[in-house]
């Protein structure tokens, strides 16, 4: 667990006991957890959501001396981006957040570096839990322009050399993660807007206009990955109809050469017959005449192939 507390108006490291105070927590931090809902009277639904292995929808309770919120956080995976969740605690004078792995989310440890620095931050804790909110939507837009830059990539790919499977499971998963972040940004989105509007008296006045920011911010995003899952179905398109042209380039091959062979199966067919009569048959020259004439009528016939562009 990490704790800093703000005393004669600046941030140092540790829990002073009084004044505004903030928090950090992993999974492994179950029992200081607990020791901090007792202190400040959390309600245990909201814990177990927080120790809960599972990722939640986010969302907002209110339960009047403090919000309990579950933020959507993106982060880089080993092949894709992977989704994250982010628990907060927000009362009038201590902030609570909560995540599952052990390392600091981007958006806390920005937090944290410019605590250690100096730089100036909101005052009080809504506007504290704006610069956590802030930063962790702000990580979302680089990630999306990434996918969106790798779908383009694999559009160009498409159209060079479409190879069946490969592309298809790349824009499928591209397709999947737009649709599972919509789903998750839309309740942020949602009680975003509602901090903005001064429904809930932990945040301040003077933080409302922020968390109207962060919503416009969380509108771009959202917007960014409709245009990402709209570009999908237009590589879908552009893969199926690939694979339809490749498809016709090889059943026009074959058909050519179906059509090529066709001559020498029925010319065979007709010296091969069980009669003594057919013309040439007891000739010295009659074979050589009928490989010549099979082999004349398929290069007259590929001529007239080539000539019409068929091949």
């Amino acid at each position: 667990m990490h704790a800093w507390s703000r005393v004669d108006g600046r941030w140092q490291p540790g829990d002073a006991g009084s004044g505004l105070r903030w928090f950090d927590l992993c999974r492994e931090d179950e029992a200081p957890l607990r020791t901090l809902a007792a202190t400040f009277a959390l309600h245990p639904l909201a814990v177990d959501d927080c120790l809960s292995p599972y990722l939640h929808t986010p969302k907002l309770e209110d339960f009047n001396s403090y919000l309990f919120m579950i933020l959507a956080d993106m982060v880089e995976g080993e092949t894709t981006p992977e989704v994250q969740e982010l628990d907060i605690f927000l009362g009038k004078d201590f902030l609570i957040t909560y995540h599952d792995a052990p390392e600091l989310p981007a958006a806390i440890a920005g937090v944290v570096n410019a605590l250690e620095s100096g730089m100036n931050l909101r005052p009080g804790a809504s506007g504290l839990f704006y610069e956590v909110a802030d930063r962790s939507v702000d990580a979302m837009i680089p990630i999306v322009t990434q996918l969106g830059e790798e779908l383009d990539a694999i559009e160009d790919h498409i159209l060079i050399d479409g190879r069946l499977g490969e592309d298809h499971r790349r824009v499928m998963a591209q397709r999947g993660l737009a649709g599972k972040m919509r789903r998750l940004l839309t309740p942020e989105l949602q009680f975003m807007m509602r901090l903005g509007r001064g429904e809930f008296a932990v945040v301040e006045p003077s933080d409302r206009p922020y968390f109207r920011d962060v919503y416009d911010h969380l509108l771009r995003v959202d917007l960014a990955l409709e245009e990402l899952r709209e570009d999908t179905e237009v590589a879908l398109s552009m893969y199926l109809s690939a694979m339809n042209n490749k498809l016709n380039e090889v059943m026009k091959v074959l058909a050519v050469v179906s059509a090529l062979a066709l001559p020498g199966t029925l010319i065979t067919g007709v010296f091969g017959t069980n009669f003594d009569n057919v013309p040439g048959l007891h000739s010295q020259t009659g074979f050589a005449l009928m490989i010549g004439g099979i082999t004349g009528v398929m290069l007259g016939m590929a001529y007239f192939f080539r000539r019409r562009h068929w091949f």
